[in-house]
């Protein structure tokens, strides 16, 4: 299943939306999750893992937005840490220092609670 997100300023005010679709994608959302896993998560760190994508319609351009999940052995899934963007149409990935760090904070703080021990 695909998930479609619209900008709600690209909206009318209007109630009534009507939607007609006729995409072409260069990427499939499991080719994007895997080019997130191959180039992202390498260089983020061990543990994190990309979700399945949903596809965003952003500023008439297409986007897979691809969740990144912390998972570790004994622990399991402990949350998601952030997205990573990547061009439907390009493939590219649409990765800033700003989002790495905010990536890899995120990861740790939920690490830092998952392994405090309760009295």
């Amino acid at each position: 299943m695909t998930t479609v997100l619209l900008n709600p300023d690209t909206i009318s005010t209007n109630k009534t939306l009507n939607l007609q679709f006729n995409l072409t994608l260069t990427l499939t959302a499991e080719e994007a999750r895997r080019l997130v896993n191959r180039q992202v998560v390498p260089q983020l760190g061990t543990g994190l893992i990309a979700t399945t994508p949903e596809l965003l319609i952003w500023d008439n351009q297409l986007f897979w937005r691809v969740p990144l999940k912390l998972s570790l052995p004994n622990w399991s899934d402990l949350g998601q840490v952030g997205t990573i963007m990547v061009d439907a149409l390009s493939g590219k990935v649409l990765l800033t220092h700003k989002i790495e760090e905010r990536i890899i904070n995120h990861a740790r703080w939920l690490y830092q609670g998952a392994t405090l021990q309760t009295k």
